[in-house]
């Protein structure tokens, strides 16, 4: 494709889409903009880049997620980044390479870079600058707490799925112990290198043989040394206030499952959340059902994760 234009739309969803190719700069990156059914071009309206795992596309992803149909009913943009096989030939993000875990370099910059494209356009849509959202699935997941890290001043919150730590690898052998919880929890970023990481939903499977449930709790130790580092210590910080819903009795095949969830909270602000799902292994919790990385039977990780991040904004 020569240009961006809006073409009929194959996702799901009531609303418009508009792909851009991919420029020749070495790490920019094809991605699909979804304007939700009757918004307005002159509302401002919050963003959520939403990020593929390892083998999917960002149309699998949009599917799987069914994020369009929560656009339409919240009216918020969707941008979904599409990572090449050029690039990872299981076409994942790279997050375990130290060039694409820093500000001004590698994928980072170059999914803020959509960001910033996004925002100067004025012609199709009106960003709101104070409420762009990441969230991502797997590799998907910690690139989204990457740009947590390094932009913090574009995103006001991020939510990751079934994803290890940011910085918990920096080569590809590293990344496969990282992802099975073998390695230490890495140290947060120095607070100079980031105002503080910015407010941050967790959804992880108890029988994730990929990411290993161990993670979530990784990232929950990460979040909280980080904003001790940075200043804002754990006396603030209420919590962990934790909810359990059990399991649906008697139990079948397409029971509901059950799950945990534990937030801390500044005030009213709930600044951590992770969910912990029963049963559920790699896969989007209460996803679209027949999707690989999908399943429909935990709750809506699509639904809570917009209710935290919709709660934020920079500011």
């Amino acid at each position: 494709m020569a240009g961006a234009g809006r073409t009929p739309n194959p996702f799901p969803g009531g609303g418009r889409i508009y792909r851009h190719p991919r420029s020749g700069m070495p790490w920019s990156r094809a991605y699909t903009v979804y304007v939700p059914y009757g918004l307005r071009r002159t509302t401002r309206a919050p963003l959520v880049m939403a990020l593929h795992g390892c083998n999917q596309s960002a149309q699998d992803f949009a599917a799987i997620t069914r994020f369009n149909q929560l656009a339409d009913r919240h009216q918020f943009l969707v941008v979904y980044p599409e990572q090449s096989r050029i690039n990872n030939g299981q076409v994942c993000w790279n997050w375990p390479q130290p060039q694409h875990q820093k500000r001004y370099g590698g994928e980072p910059a170059a999914l803020a870079g959509i960001v910033q494209r996004m925002l100067a356009d004025r012609t199709r849509w009106r960003v709101d600058p104070t409420r762009v959202y990441a969230v991502g699935l797997s590799a998907g997941g910690t690139m989204a707490m990457t740009l947590g890290a390094t932009y913090p001043d574009v995103f006001a919150a991020v939510g990751a799925h079934s994803a290890p730590p940011y910085r918990s690898a920096s080569s590809a052998t590293q990344a496969i112990s990282a992802m099975q919880g073998r390695r230490l929890t890495p140290p947060p970023p120095p607070p100079h290198e980031a105002r503080v990481l910015p407010p941050t939903v967790l959804f992880q499977g108890s029988l994730d043989g990929t990411v290993w449930p161990a993670n979530a709790q990784k990232i929950a130790d990460q979040w909280l040394s980080h904003h001790q580092a940075a200043g804002f210590g754990a006396a603030r910080l209420g919590g962990p206030r934790e909810v359990r819903r059990p399991l649906a009795r008697p139990w079948t095949k397409t029971s509901a499952r059950g799950y945990s969830v534990r937030r801390w909270s500044a005030g009213r602000d709930r600044l951590l959340e992770v969910w912990l799902v029963d049963g559920l292994g790699h896969a989007w919790s209460g996803g679209a059902a027949d999707f690989a990385f999908s399943d429909r039977r935990g709750p809506r990780a699509t639904t809570e994760i917009w209710r935290f991040l919709s709660r934020h904004a920079l500011g």
